[in-house]
């Protein structure tokens, strides 16, 4: 403040200097940090962890609240219960299996879910609904197309805000909301999509004391696929900007299932077992060939167009997610002509940008001054020389590009291993490679 007297500025852009250090050393504590990503602290054992102490003190004859100790555990056990029926949900809906039949299996389930996953959080968000604001940007897919990354160069270079994730998850935490596709006890009411986001009045702070504009995007890559999700966006943010990322389908099938095997494992140490719910169709399949065989046969294709028609609030069992499972849509996730043309339908060409993820790593930059002239309010097509067509956009957001400076980093990376799993038989890569060259194309 002394400095600002002394300069002859204002005072105000003091406090934005303190405002922006303080939230740097917030995010740094409190993202940034190992504890907290291996959920060390995730919200229900900060609150068991307060209960201890408070115990202990008391036990000791210490400093002690009845009243706090009370409340305490009442946000205590409505964190179990909300965890316990999270994870009921999400077990049979989002890891494809069933319950453990022994209590002391269940119990060791839920336990595990419980270390990294956020239910008081999802409470507190979904009663704040009101008091949050909606993206301005979405990074719809494709899963392994690169949107991991993508979403990455967004934050690094247009401090792009990310939304709030229920797991904890070193890649996809701060990326991807998951709530369009249901994971939230299959609630796709647009009302309540605003709890992924931040507050309202985050956003008036941020921008008061930074005199920047906070934008906010959705990185969830399995919108593109998902047939109903398309209308959903556009009823709860109609002039939104879309960002599309597109890869080989050769690549994308194979990368798909060696991510969605380590998933399976994943599953494997919550001490699930192998078997899956009713409401799935020949799930999971044993390789490669029987998942490209299963996306393509008359049950899914038949559930892929029910799923145009759905609009919620709450999403049948077999949609979450996909439909049919993670891996029952490989061939209509590389559909990309189709998927992207629903986009393209809904909001415009102008307000779509596709992104191959081959040029992703060659021209960040590029790619980079067109998704921040889409989120200045213009068009994401390059601006031509005549005076008509250009627009005036704030320099701090041009990129050039030659920017040297700019890396698209290689993010959520599946093992260069080839596991017997993917081998094809010589009729079944003839069928994709015919997709691929129809979908290069269209």
């Amino acid at each position: 403040l002394t400095s600002c007297r002394i300069n002859g500025t204002h005072p105000a852009h003091a406090f934005r200097h303190i405002f922006v250090s303080f939230n740097q050393l917030l995010s740094f504590v409190l993202m940034d940090t190992y504890w907290l990503k291996k959920g060390l602290f995730t919200d229900v054992r900060l609150v068991g962890w307060l209960v201890l102490v408070q115990s202990v003190m008391g036990a000791l004859g210490g400093p002690f609240s009845k009243t706090l100790y009370a409340v305490s555990i009442g946000v205590f056990v409505i964190g179990i219960v909300t965890g316990v029926l999270f994870a009921r949900f999400i077990v049979p809906h989002v890891f494809n299996r069933k319950l453990p039949m022994s209590l002391s299996g269940v119990a060791y389930t839920y336990y595990k879910l419980l270390l990294i996953t956020y239910p008081l959080e999802i409470l507190w968000r979904f009663s704040t609904a009101w008091a949050r604001c909606l993206p301005d940007i979405y990074v719809v897919g494709e899963v392994r197309c690169g949107t991991t990354s993508l979403s990455a160069l967004l934050v690094e270079n247009l401090h792009v805000r990310g939304p709030f994730t229920p797991y904890v998850h070193p890649t996809l935490q701060g990326k991807e909301s998951f709530y369009l596709v249901g994971h939230y006890w299959g609630c796709v009411h647009p009302y309540f999509y605003r709890m992924c986001f931040p507050l309202l009045i985050e956003r008036w702070a941020y921008e008061a004391f930074t005199g920047k504009r906070m934008y906010v995007y959705d990185g969830c890559a399995q919108y593109l696929n998902s047939p109903w999700v398309c209308g959903l966006i556009k009823t709860v943010t109609p002039d939104a900007g879309i960002i599309t990322g597109i890869r080989d389908p050769k690549g994308q099938h194979a990368s798909w299932w060696k991510f969605e095997a380590a998933a399976q494992k994943w599953g494997d140490s919550l001490g699930l077992p192998p078997s899956v719910p009713d409401f799935r169709i020949s799930y999971p399949p044993r390789n490669l060939e029987e998942a490209l065989k299963l996306s393509e046969s008359k049950e899914i294709k038949s559930l892929f167009t029910r799923a145009l028609a759905l609009k919620g609030p709450f999403l049948p069992s077999w949609a979450v997610p996909t439909p049919n499972g993670q891996l029952s849509g490989l061939t209509h996730m590389t559909r990309y002509s189709r998927n992207i043309q629903r986009y393209i339908d809904a909001f415009g060409p102008k307000r779509v940008i596709v992104s191959p993820v081959s040029k992703l790593s060659e021209n960040p930059g590029f790619l980079l001054d067109r998704i921040s002239r889409l989120l200045e309010g213009g068009s994401a097509e390059t601006p031509s020389v005549s005076g008509e067509s250009q627009r005036v956009v704030p320099q701090e957001r041009v990129f050039s590009r030659q920017d040297t400076r700019i890396e698209a980093k290689r993010l959520n990376t599946t093992s260069s291993a080839r596991p017997p799993q993917l081998t094809l038989s010589a009729d079944m890569r003839r069928d994709v490679e015919d997709a691929t060259r129809r979908e290069v194309e269209d």
